[in-house]
Protein backbone atom coordinates (compact mmCIF):
# COMPACT_ATOMS: atom_id res chain seq x y z
CA UNK A 1 0.00 0.00 0.00
CA UNK A 2 1.28 3.86 -1.00
CA UNK A 3 2.68 5.62 1.73
CA UNK A 4 -0.06 8.05 2.80
CA UNK A 5 1.22 11.68 2.35
CA UNK A 6 1.52 13.37 5.90
CA UNK A 7 2.43 17.17 6.12
CA UNK A 8 4.63 17.42 9.07
CA UNK A 9 4.91 21.56 8.47
CA UNK A 10 2.43 24.56 8.47
CA UNK A 11 3.61 28.02 7.85
CA UNK A 12 3.09 29.63 11.04
CA UNK A 13 3.81 33.94 11.76
CA UNK A 14 5.59 35.92 9.64
CA UNK A 15 5.88 31.99 7.37
CA UNK A 16 8.26 31.11 9.99
CA UNK A 17 7.70 27.28 9.92
CA UNK A 18 5.62 25.33 12.55
CA UNK A 19 6.55 21.88 13.12
CA UNK A 20 3.36 18.93 14.11
CA UNK A 21 2.78 17.56 17.30
CA UNK A 22 0.05 15.00 18.30
CA UNK A 23 -1.27 15.93 22.13
CA UNK A 24 -3.58 13.27 23.37
CA UNK A 25 -5.79 14.07 26.40
CA UNK A 26 -7.70 11.00 28.77
CA UNK A 27 -10.49 12.55 30.83
CA UNK A 28 -13.12 12.00 33.17
CA UNK A 29 -16.09 13.64 32.59
CA UNK A 30 -16.80 15.96 36.44
CA UNK A 31 -20.12 14.98 36.03
CA UNK A 32 -21.06 11.70 35.22
CA UNK A 33 -17.39 9.83 35.36
CA UNK A 34 -17.35 8.91 31.63
CA UNK A 35 -13.77 8.39 30.55
CA UNK A 36 -12.42 9.21 26.69
CA UNK A 37 -9.61 10.62 24.94
CA UNK A 38 -9.20 13.38 22.51
CA UNK A 39 -6.59 13.81 20.15
CA UNK A 40 -5.03 17.34 19.16
CA UNK A 41 -2.76 17.87 16.31
CA UNK A 42 -0.96 21.19 16.83
CA UNK A 43 2.23 22.85 16.00
CA UNK A 44 5.27 25.04 17.07
CA UNK A 45 7.40 26.93 16.19
CA UNK A 46 10.65 24.83 14.44
CA UNK A 47 13.71 26.56 14.50
CA UNK A 48 12.84 26.94 18.44
CA UNK A 49 11.62 23.35 18.99
CA UNK A 50 14.24 21.98 21.55
CA UNK A 51 13.95 19.20 24.60
CA UNK A 52 12.98 22.15 26.92
CA UNK A 53 10.40 23.60 24.75
CA UNK A 54 8.84 19.72 24.53
CA UNK A 55 8.54 19.78 28.37
CA UNK A 56 6.58 22.98 28.73
CA UNK A 57 4.34 21.76 25.97
CA UNK A 58 3.65 18.18 27.98
CA UNK A 59 3.24 20.31 30.99
CA UNK A 60 0.79 22.53 29.41
CA UNK A 61 -1.23 19.63 27.61
CA UNK A 62 -3.94 19.23 29.84
CA UNK A 63 -5.50 23.02 28.58
CA UNK A 64 -6.08 21.65 25.56
CA UNK A 65 -9.25 19.51 27.00
CA UNK A 66 -12.20 21.40 25.61
CA UNK A 67 -15.20 19.15 24.56
CA UNK A 68 -18.73 18.17 25.71
CA UNK A 69 -18.74 14.39 27.48
CA UNK A 70 -20.63 11.91 24.85
CA UNK A 71 -22.18 10.55 27.45
CA UNK A 72 -24.13 13.53 29.32
CA UNK A 73 -23.03 16.92 27.41
CA UNK A 74 -21.28 18.35 30.37
CA UNK A 75 -18.13 20.57 29.56
CA UNK A 76 -14.57 18.61 29.74
CA UNK A 77 -11.71 21.08 30.41
CA UNK A 78 -8.07 21.31 31.92
CA UNK A 79 -8.91 19.72 35.31
CA UNK A 80 -10.67 16.67 34.14
CA UNK A 81 -7.84 15.75 32.64
CA UNK A 82 -5.73 11.93 34.17
CA UNK A 83 -3.36 11.57 31.78
CA UNK A 84 -1.02 13.19 28.57
CA UNK A 85 0.60 12.18 26.28
CA UNK A 86 2.84 14.69 23.52
CA UNK A 87 4.49 12.64 20.63
CA UNK A 88 6.64 14.46 18.23
CA UNK A 89 8.25 12.40 14.94
CA UNK A 90 11.59 13.83 13.54
CA UNK A 91 10.86 15.00 10.21
CA UNK A 92 14.33 13.02 8.57
CA UNK A 93 12.80 9.52 9.64
CA UNK A 94 15.63 9.33 12.74
CA UNK A 95 13.13 8.50 15.01
CA UNK A 96 9.91 9.27 17.77
CA UNK A 97 10.03 11.49 21.08
CA UNK A 98 6.93 10.51 23.16
CA UNK A 99 6.45 12.37 26.81
CA UNK A 100 3.72 11.06 28.98
CA UNK A 101 1.92 12.94 32.16
CA UNK A 102 0.08 11.63 35.02
CA UNK A 103 -1.85 14.72 36.44
CA UNK A 104 -2.98 12.68 39.84
CA UNK A 105 0.52 12.61 40.72
CA UNK A 106 1.97 15.12 38.07
CA UNK A 107 4.88 12.30 37.29
CA UNK A 108 6.46 12.25 33.91
CA UNK A 109 8.04 9.60 31.96
CA UNK A 110 9.72 9.31 28.06
CA UNK A 111 10.48 7.02 25.45
CA UNK A 112 12.30 7.29 22.60
CA UNK A 113 11.93 5.08 19.11
CA UNK A 114 14.64 5.25 16.62
CA UNK A 115 14.28 4.80 13.41
CA UNK A 116 10.52 5.19 13.02
CA UNK A 117 7.98 8.10 11.58
CA UNK A 118 5.41 9.91 12.77
CA UNK A 119 2.19 7.51 12.82
CA UNK A 120 -0.64 10.29 13.06
CA UNK A 121 -3.31 7.50 12.96
CA UNK A 122 -1.67 5.35 15.76
CA UNK A 123 -3.85 4.72 19.45
CA UNK A 124 -2.63 6.82 22.14
CA UNK A 125 -0.60 5.21 25.14
CA UNK A 126 -0.49 6.90 28.04
CA UNK A 127 2.91 5.08 30.02
CA UNK A 128 6.23 4.17 28.48
CA UNK A 129 5.86 0.73 26.85
CA UNK A 130 9.49 -1.01 26.96
CA UNK A 131 9.16 -3.46 23.79
CA UNK A 132 8.78 -0.22 21.42
CA UNK A 133 12.11 1.79 22.68
CA UNK A 134 14.39 3.10 25.24
CA UNK A 135 12.05 4.61 28.19
CA UNK A 136 13.46 7.73 30.30
CA UNK A 137 12.44 10.08 33.10
CA UNK A 138 14.29 13.09 31.64
CA UNK A 139 14.68 14.30 28.26
CA UNK A 140 18.07 14.78 27.70
CA UNK A 141 19.76 15.42 24.72
CA UNK A 142 23.03 12.97 25.33
CA UNK A 143 20.71 9.97 25.50
CA UNK A 144 18.42 11.72 22.00
CA UNK A 145 22.19 11.40 20.37
CA UNK A 146 23.07 7.90 21.77
CA UNK A 147 19.70 6.28 20.55
CA UNK A 148 18.42 8.56 17.79
CA UNK A 149 21.41 8.95 16.12
CA UNK A 150 20.87 12.62 16.08
CA UNK A 151 20.75 15.91 18.55
CA UNK A 152 16.96 16.92 18.98
CA UNK A 153 18.05 20.64 17.44
CA UNK A 154 21.36 20.69 15.36
CA UNK A 155 21.57 24.39 16.29
CA UNK A 156 22.11 23.40 19.87
CA UNK A 157 25.01 20.90 18.62
CA UNK A 158 26.51 23.81 16.22
CA UNK A 159 26.44 26.25 19.80
CA UNK A 160 28.23 23.00 21.62
CA UNK A 161 30.98 22.70 19.53
CA UNK A 162 31.29 26.73 18.89
CA UNK A 163 31.95 26.46 22.73
CA UNK A 164 34.41 23.39 23.15
CA UNK A 165 36.82 25.34 20.81
CA UNK A 166 36.15 28.74 22.37
CA UNK A 167 37.27 26.77 25.71
CA UNK A 168 40.38 25.11 24.17
CA UNK A 169 41.23 27.14 20.93
CA UNK A 170 44.93 25.37 20.65
CA UNK A 171 43.42 22.62 18.09
CA UNK A 172 40.34 22.37 15.99
CA UNK A 173 36.68 21.12 16.99
CA UNK A 174 35.02 18.54 15.00
CA UNK A 175 31.87 16.31 15.64
CA UNK A 176 29.71 13.89 14.12
CA UNK A 177 25.77 15.66 14.26
CA UNK A 178 24.00 12.66 12.58
CA UNK A 179 24.68 10.31 9.55
CA UNK A 180 26.17 12.09 6.36
CA UNK A 181 26.46 15.73 8.57
CA UNK A 182 30.02 16.36 10.40
CA UNK A 183 30.99 20.18 11.40
CA UNK A 184 34.22 21.07 12.12
CA UNK A 185 35.72 24.37 13.54
CA UNK A 186 39.11 26.29 13.98
CA UNK A 187 41.23 29.01 13.42
CA UNK A 188 41.08 29.44 10.41
CA UNK A 189 39.71 28.47 7.00
CA UNK A 190 43.25 26.70 6.32
CA UNK A 191 43.26 24.68 9.48
CA UNK A 192 39.74 23.27 9.69
CA UNK A 193 40.30 22.14 5.96
CA UNK A 194 43.89 20.84 7.36
CA UNK A 195 41.59 19.15 10.35
CA UNK A 196 38.77 17.79 8.06
CA UNK A 197 41.44 16.02 5.77
CA UNK A 198 42.79 14.28 8.57
CA UNK A 199 39.23 13.03 10.24
CA UNK A 200 38.89 11.94 6.42
CA UNK A 201 42.05 9.44 6.40
CA UNK A 202 41.44 8.31 10.10
CA UNK A 203 37.29 7.91 10.03
CA UNK A 204 35.79 7.91 7.14
CA UNK A 205 32.52 10.16 6.90
CA UNK A 206 30.16 7.01 8.04
CA UNK A 207 30.52 4.77 4.89
CA UNK A 208 29.44 8.33 2.20
CA UNK A 209 32.05 8.44 0.00
CA UNK A 210 34.10 11.64 -0.22
CA UNK A 211 32.58 13.00 -3.20
CA UNK A 212 29.18 12.77 -1.55
CA UNK A 213 29.63 15.34 0.54
CA UNK A 214 29.36 18.79 -0.01
CA UNK A 215 31.79 21.32 2.19
CA UNK A 216 29.81 24.70 3.20
CA UNK A 217 31.25 27.28 4.93
CA UNK A 218 28.60 28.25 7.66
CA UNK A 219 29.23 32.27 6.79
CA UNK A 220 28.87 31.89 3.26
CA UNK A 221 26.30 29.33 3.68
CA UNK A 222 23.65 31.52 2.26
CA UNK A 223 20.96 29.19 0.10
CA UNK A 224 21.12 31.25 -2.74
CA UNK A 225 18.47 29.58 -5.83
CA UNK A 226 16.57 27.67 -2.86
CA UNK A 227 13.39 27.08 -5.32
CA UNK A 228 10.85 28.08 -2.26
CA UNK A 229 12.50 31.55 -1.30
CA UNK A 230 13.10 34.62 -3.33
CA UNK A 231 14.91 36.11 -0.35
CA UNK A 232 16.28 33.57 1.65
CA UNK A 233 19.28 35.84 3.10
CA UNK A 234 16.84 36.93 5.36
CA UNK A 235 14.79 33.07 5.90
CA UNK A 236 13.76 32.16 9.33
CA UNK A 237 16.39 30.14 11.37
CA UNK A 238 19.45 31.76 10.07
CA UNK A 239 22.25 31.34 12.01
CA UNK A 240 22.40 34.97 13.11
CA UNK A 241 19.64 34.73 15.09
CA UNK A 242 20.48 31.65 17.42
CA UNK A 243 24.06 32.02 17.59
CA UNK A 244 24.90 33.67 21.19
CA UNK A 245 26.66 36.94 20.42
CA UNK A 246 29.63 35.58 21.98
CA UNK A 247 29.88 33.18 19.28
CA UNK A 248 28.83 35.69 16.64
CA UNK A 249 31.41 38.22 17.32
CA UNK A 250 34.17 35.59 16.85
CA UNK A 251 32.65 34.71 13.65
CA UNK A 252 32.07 38.42 12.09
CA UNK A 253 36.08 39.47 13.75
CA UNK A 254 37.50 36.47 11.70
CA UNK A 255 38.51 34.25 14.60
CA UNK A 256 37.31 31.69 14.01
CA UNK A 257 36.35 29.02 10.48
CA UNK A 258 33.48 26.72 10.52
CA UNK A 259 32.85 23.94 7.96
CA UNK A 260 30.09 21.58 7.30
CA UNK A 261 30.25 18.44 5.95
CA UNK A 262 26.93 17.27 4.48
CA UNK A 263 25.42 14.22 2.22
CA UNK A 264 23.60 14.94 -1.03
CA UNK A 265 22.54 11.16 -0.71
CA UNK A 266 20.16 11.58 2.00
CA UNK A 267 18.62 14.96 1.15
CA UNK A 268 18.12 12.77 -2.77
CA UNK A 269 16.26 10.55 -0.81
CA UNK A 270 13.88 12.56 1.36
CA UNK A 271 13.27 14.40 -1.43
CA UNK A 272 12.17 11.47 -3.53
CA UNK A 273 9.93 9.72 -1.31
CA UNK A 274 8.44 13.09 -0.25
CA UNK A 275 7.45 13.91 -4.08
CA UNK A 276 6.92 10.41 -4.47
CA UNK A 277 4.22 9.99 -1.74
CA UNK A 278 2.35 13.11 -2.31
CA UNK A 279 1.92 11.95 -6.03
CA UNK A 280 3.98 14.27 -7.66
CA UNK A 281 6.12 13.05 -10.77
CA UNK A 282 9.80 15.03 -11.62
CA UNK A 283 12.85 14.70 -13.72
CA UNK A 284 16.28 13.64 -12.06
CA UNK A 285 19.13 15.69 -13.80
CA UNK A 286 22.42 14.37 -12.53
CA UNK A 287 25.92 17.12 -12.99
CA UNK A 288 29.58 16.79 -11.88
CA UNK A 289 28.32 19.85 -9.51
CA UNK A 290 25.17 19.53 -8.65
CA UNK A 291 21.86 16.78 -8.44
CA UNK A 292 18.12 18.39 -9.97
CA UNK A 293 14.55 17.73 -9.37
CA UNK A 294 13.06 19.27 -12.23
CA UNK A 295 9.15 19.52 -13.87
CA UNK A 296 7.60 18.85 -10.35
CA UNK A 297 4.42 17.64 -11.36
CA UNK A 298 0.88 17.21 -10.09
CA UNK A 299 -1.71 14.32 -10.88
CA UNK A 300 -3.95 17.63 -12.55
CA UNK A 301 -0.85 18.71 -14.45
CA UNK A 302 -0.17 21.48 -12.40
CA UNK A 303 3.88 22.36 -11.91
CA UNK A 304 6.12 24.17 -9.95
CA UNK A 305 7.89 26.42 -11.48
CA UNK A 306 11.07 26.51 -10.08
CA UNK A 307 13.60 23.44 -9.65
CA UNK A 308 14.90 21.94 -6.80
CA UNK A 309 19.00 22.15 -6.13
CA UNK A 310 20.01 19.58 -3.67
CA UNK A 311 23.35 21.81 -3.00
CA UNK A 312 20.62 24.92 -2.06
CA UNK A 313 18.70 22.56 0.43
CA UNK A 314 22.35 21.53 1.90
CA UNK A 315 22.67 25.45 2.35
CA UNK A 316 19.72 25.69 3.96
CA UNK A 317 20.60 23.06 6.17
CA UNK A 318 23.97 24.97 7.11
CA UNK A 319 22.34 28.64 7.18
CA UNK A 320 19.59 27.62 9.44
CA UNK A 321 20.56 25.30 11.65
CA UNK A 322 19.14 22.11 10.18
CA UNK A 323 20.05 18.31 9.52
CA UNK A 324 20.34 17.67 5.67
CA UNK A 325 17.28 15.78 6.00
CA UNK A 326 15.00 18.14 7.89
CA UNK A 327 15.86 20.81 5.30
CA UNK A 328 14.95 18.40 2.47
CA UNK A 329 11.69 17.73 3.84
CA UNK A 330 10.97 21.00 4.83
CA UNK A 331 11.63 22.27 1.29
CA UNK A 332 9.78 19.53 -0.42
CA UNK A 333 6.26 20.21 1.84
CA UNK A 334 6.65 23.93 1.07
CA UNK A 335 6.53 22.44 -2.98
CA UNK A 336 3.88 20.19 -2.25
CA UNK A 337 1.94 22.20 -0.28
CA UNK A 338 2.00 25.42 -3.06
CA UNK A 339 0.99 22.52 -5.59
CA UNK A 340 -1.83 21.29 -3.87
CA UNK A 341 -2.86 24.71 -2.60
CA UNK A 342 -1.95 24.06 1.31
CA UNK A 343 0.26 26.85 1.31
CA UNK A 344 0.29 30.14 -0.53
Amino acid sequence: MAEPFVFHFRPGKNAAPEVMYMADVYCQCGLCGNEQYQRYYHATPFHAFTPAAFDRLLGEIHHKADYECENCGTPVTAEHVLHGALTYGFVDDSGVVCGYIDRKTNQRSYQLIAKRRLDPQEMPRWQPSPEFGVTLDQLDDTTIEHVLDRPFNAKLAWIDLFEDWLNDPTEGAYARIAPGFWIAIDESEDAANEMSADIEDAQPFDGFEYGDMMIIALNDSIPDGLATHQNPQTMSGRWQTWLPPHILDAINHNKVWADAYMSRTSVIEILKRTFDSANLTYELDTTEADVFFSNITTPGEGVYGRGVSVASVLRRAVYTGLTPGEAARLTAEEIVGVLLRVWK
